[in-house]
Order: C-alpha cells, then structure tokens, then sequence
C-alpha cells in the first residue's frame, strides 16, 4: 500500500505544480509531463501475433495473454471494490470485467 500512496503523493504533486506553473506563466518541466503522461504499454494483442497476423499459439504466448488478461480482471476486481467501499458508482463495463472468471495460466 505504500507504494500506491508515494505513487498518488507524486501525481498530486505533479498536478499542484502544472497549476502553479499555469498562474505564474512558467513552463513546464519535462519531468512533470513525463509524470502524468506516462508511455502506452503495447497490448499483448499486438505483440503476440506473428507478422502474418495471426495469433501465436505457443504456450508462453498463451500465458503471456492469459497474465494479461487475469491483470485487466483482478484491476477490475479492484475498482469495484474501491468503489463500493467509497460508496461511488463503478461504470458497467469495469462490473462485467470484474465478473469474468479468471482465465488459468496452464
């Protein structure tokens, strides 16, 4: 949990430094926008085809896919979770995601 929080204190910080910087006319640090801009992971869906597109079906791809899509499940679980416990409505599509079982990594 502590990570999380050190994680939120930088993006807090970040977001009071844009705002600041924004009154006082001063431009930005690249650090700050590398903060809250951080770079799209490529989705396993892409790396996992051959170049003729088509889907690997080795086992390490397989398990590759599954511990991606278990990871978007149990991030799903997650929000719920959070949600419910702050008494906030979680959007029906993160609902469904965190209601499929998880696939298995064998």
């Amino acid at each position: 949990m502590g990570t999380i929080l050190r994680i939120r204190r930088g993006i807090r910080a970040a977001q009071l430094r844009i705002t600041l910087d924004e009154v006082q006319l001063r431009q930005m640090p690249e650090a700050v926008v590398r903060l809250l801009t951080p770079p799209e992971l490529p989705s396993p869906f892409v790396t996992l085809r051959t170049p003729d597109g088509k889907l690997r079906r080795n086992p390490e791809a397989r398990i590759e896919l599954a511990l991606h899509v278990r990871r978007n499940i149990l991030a799903a679980q997650l929000r719920v979770a959070s949600d419910k416990e702050r008494g906030w409505v979680t959007t029906e599509a993160v609902t469904r995601l965190a209601q499929i079982e998880l696939p298995s990594l064998t």
